[in-house]
């Protein structure tokens, strides 16, 4: 497979997904939304490893005011912060009403 993808895949491919993946803004998306992108370009990208290059570039994209309140809290692994994450966002939605 990796020689059929060397020999059809053009070298910039890989580094389009990577440089989407990197630049990636949750803005008016939902958090879980923003999660899906986020785990597509991971994959197109081929990024391998979870918690060094995925975990921080997550937070870095969300919206402030999630990111602010969600930094300081404990989590385990990508799922629970993503719970936290979705959360926090229905707080905020429940207080703009």
């Amino acid at each position: 497979m990796s020689a059929l993808r060397r020999r059809h895949i053009p070298s910039y491919y890989n580094r389009n997904f990577m440089d989407k993946f990197q630049i990636l803004q949750q803005r008016s998306m939902h958090v879980d939304e923003y999660r899906q992108k986020i785990e597509l370009l991971i994959m197109r990208a081929r990024i391998i490893g979870e918690g060094a290059i995925t975990i921080p570039r997550f937070l870095n994209g969300l919206n402030l005011d999630i990111r602010d309140r969600v930094e300081t809290l404990p989590y385990r692994d990508s799922n629970d912060l993503m719970q936290m994450c979705i959360k926090v966002e229905q707080q905020n939605s429940r207080k703009s009403f």
